[in-house]
């Protein structure tokens, strides 16, 4: 009797030891769980500000610069529209200009700009990737191109919105 009486009490011991190890393995994946969390929110955010800086200073890049600050030269983005050289060079989902022209139109209203249809559009697509899940932030810019008229030329300037995306992880 005394045998078995020992053999219970280990039985015991041994249940109550899983138990625990199975209660403390939940714990360790609902914290890692949260860790995992905060740490997508965190690269989400940081992704979010790399975006934001770099949407600012975009303008006064030379690639898009007409000279004067926060002002992009669209017949040199019109240039660099679709050019697949550059699908590394942004760390961009996609990268748009909307045109005031566009400001009230739905998407599907816009007029998408191509070589046969510049300036008479709404949205230039300078680079587009294929990437689903993004958000955007946009900033305003003066949009400028070289127009003649009557023997003179000069620069058209416009407000546009300067549209990149960024993924979400």
């Amino acid at each position: 009797m005394r045998n078995k009486r020992g053999q219970i009490r280990i039985q015991e011991m041994s249940f109550m030891i899983v138990g625990v190890i199975i209660f403390f393995v939940l714990v360790g994946l609902f914290g890692f769980s949260i860790l995992y969390n905060s740490l997508s929110d965190a690269a989400n955010e940081i992704s979010e500000t790399r975006t934001f800086s770099a949407i600012t200073n975009i303008a006064d890049s030379p690639e898009f610069s007409c000279g004067e600050p926060n002002c992009v030269d669209s017949d040199k983005v019109m240039a660099l529209a679709g050019k697949k050289n550059y699908e590394n060079f942004w760390d961009f989902s996609h990268l748009r200009i909307l045109k005031s022209s566009g400001f009230n139109k739905s998407e599907t209203e816009m007029i998408k700009c191509s070589l046969s249809n510049y300036p008479n559009c709404d949205l230039i697509e300078v680079y587009e990737g294929n990437i689903e899940n993004y958000r955007a932030i946009s900033s305003f810019v003066s949009l400028c191109r070289k127009e003649y008229e009557n023997e003179y030329t000069y620069n058209k300037c416009e407000i546009a919105k300067l549209i990149a995306g960024y993924e979400v992880k």
